[in-house]
């Protein structure tokens, strides 16, 4: 077991998400700026789900690993015992999700979901928050947008997560305007859509999210 989590597990936490981050924004680019049959294929849906799915996994497995480090210590080990735990405080904090957490790994749990689980959580409300603005922004300017751009903007808003789409936002729309004016020098065109200051953004806070975070004193925001 000891080889399994220092071996593969450990490494799979450090780099799973950024590596697969890079693996959805370069297909997703490719999907947006390369015609061809065989990516065509390949649904922004698809990859919503896909996003969804690896975040769930890494979820699931950071608990199995926080599992296996506090049950290989006797004093942390007392964080999987129902008696050493003071559960009136629990309860307090934990509101009606106790009746979940009355069981022997009641802290474990509650620990679990505020530590892993609740960033995926936020995260799906904060993308589907953003694609509602964004379809009513397209009702509105639909010149800003290419087809499936807004679902675009879902995926990579998913991708990101909290909190680091706090950082997301306002790249985009910064974006949107470096790129407005490069294209309006260089080629006069007048308009910009949005897909590439979408994978832009997202792979700027892809590798400096947390730094940005970090920098900004905006640590508080994350779950």
């Amino acid at each position: 077991m000891n080889f399994v989590f220092h071996y593969l597990l450990s490494p799979f936490l450090n780099w799973g998400m950024p590596a697969f981050g890079l693996v959805v924004i370069s297909v997703a680019a490719l999907k947006r700026f390369y015609d061809s049959d065989r990516i065509s294929k390949i649904s922004y849906r698809s990859l919503i789900w896909l996003v969804l799915g690896f975040k769930i996994l890494y979820a699931s497995i950071e608990t199995f690993g926080q599992y296996y480090v506090w049950s290989g210590s006797g004093f942390t080990r007392l964080f999987l015992d129902k008696n050493a735990l003071n559960l009136d405080l629990l309860k307090e904090f934990s509101g009606k999700l106790f009746i979940f957490l009355d069981n022997r790994f009641g802290y474990f749990l509650f620990y679990s979901w505020g530590r892993f689980w609740m960033e995926i959580a936020v995260s799906l409300a904060a993308a589907l928050a953003f694609y509602l603005f964004l379809r009513f922004l397209k009702k509105h300017k639909e010149r800003f947008f290419e087809e499936g751009e807004a679902e675009l903007g879902f995926l990579l808003a998913l991708m990101v997560g909290w909190s680091n789409f706090v950082i997301f936002l306002p790249l985009v729309f910064l974006s949107v305007v470096l790129i407005s004016l490069f294209r309006m020098l260089v080629s006069k065109e007048m308009y910009t859509t949005l897909g590439m200051p979408f994978l832009l953004a997202a792979l700027i806070v892809l590798l400096f999210g947390r730094y940005i975070v970090d920098i900004l004193g905006l640590t508080a925001l994350r779950v």
